[in-house]
């Protein structure tokens, strides 16, 4: 760690200044912050006792040992800050996950120059939670994640950010570091691109049977959670119901695969918030619509949702399963 890594009071006027960034964010000498690290600070301790002792006992060894090692950290101090200046980066996209997921947001970074870039962290920085920590142990913060940048390249970058609520979750402030090549230094610059990610409710993990689908001017059919006649299997996506997956298939193989089925009727499935049971609260009723909208997509059948104040027109595949689970993501009861 650096003499002065995670200092809040830095990075929230650094934040307050800039706010969030759209389009290309160049690293230049302008952004781009170094201290010593604590060994670093270690080590200049280590020297300043070797330059007295030089000093007191006229070592002239000991004087070209000093001299050598100074040189030595000035070099590094620079290559440090090299490491980092220079790149360009741009906020590209962030994908939608269910609650208790992890939201990737993308970020490219682009290295316009001959040397290649080494130990790269990308770290969120998030405000502790220090209700939930004792006071003797302090929350560490995330590890981030590593990359290494080629030259005259441009790679994509993925950091994960853990979520716990639904709703819209806006990217974190980053914390771009290096301690590249001894970590005698550790330079850092802060972004905060312009992305934000839609965090899907978690689904029921045991939602009872879907709602009797509709099959005309008053008929009804009942609907099991996976429709009535099989019709084959599908990769898994986050969220489906750990009821449909084949877990035969994926004894044999390292994928999951889910069930598929399909209604033999020409029914239609109303998922509506105001019908469910009282006892539940919002959040248990939001959380049993996600499922059933799982369900009702695993199925093959048209499904429409109500909720107080926002209602998904009628209809079926992978766009109506997106804006049903966004809708239910948004509500704000």
């Amino acid at each position: 760690m650096s003499a002065l890594p995670q200092s809040r009071r830095l990075a929230d006027w650094i934040e307050w200044y800039r706010g969030a960034e759209t389009g290309d964010v160049l690293l230049d000498r302008h952004r781009i912050y170094i201290l010593p690290t604590r060994t670093g600070l270690v080590f200049w301790l280590i020297v300043i006792v070797l330059l007295i002792g030089s000093i007191n006992f006229a070592l002239q060894l000991g004087y070209l040992l000093t001299f050598t090692a100074i040189s030595m950290a000035l070099v590094s101090m620079y290559h440090t800050h090299r490491n980092l200046s220079g790149l360009t980066i741009r906020g590209q996209s962030a994908e939608p996950v269910h609650a208790g997921d992890v939201a990737p947001f993308e970020l490219t970074v682009s290295n316009p120059f001959r040397t290649e870039r080494y130990a790269l962290n990308f770290n969120f920085m998030l405000p502790a939670r220090r209700w939930r920590v004792p006071a003797k142990e302090p929350e560490e913060p995330m590890p981030g994640t590593w990359f290494d940048v080629p030259a005259v390249s441009v790679c994509r970058i993925g950091v994960g950010l853990p979520t716990r609520r639904r709703g819209r979750r806006d990217c974190p402030r980053i914390r771009l570091s290096t301690r590249f090549p001894f970590g005698l230094w550790e330079a850092w610059s802060y972004l905060r691109p312009a992305l934000s990610a839609v965090i899907y409710p978690s689904p029921e993990s045991d939602a009872p049977p879907l709602p009797p689908a509709r099959m005309g001017e008053g008929e009804s059919s009942g609907v099991a959670a996976g429709g009535d006649e099989f019709s084959g299997v599908r990769p898994y996506q986050p969220g489906d119901p750990q009821k449909m997956i084949a877990w035969r298939l994926a004894a044999r193989s390292d994928e999951l695969s889910v069930k598929f089925f399909e209604s033999t009727g020409s029914g239609d499935v109303m998922l509506d918030f105001d019908s469910l049971p009282l006892d539940l609260s919002v959040e248990q009723r939001i959380s049993r619509l996600a499922g059933w909208v799982l369900m009702a997509e695993a199925a093959g059948l048209s499904y429409e949702l109500r909720l107080p104040g926002a209602q998904v027109e009628l209809g079926r595949g992978h766009q109506q399963r997106e804006r049903c689970l966004e809708a239910l993501a948004l509500f704000d009861s």
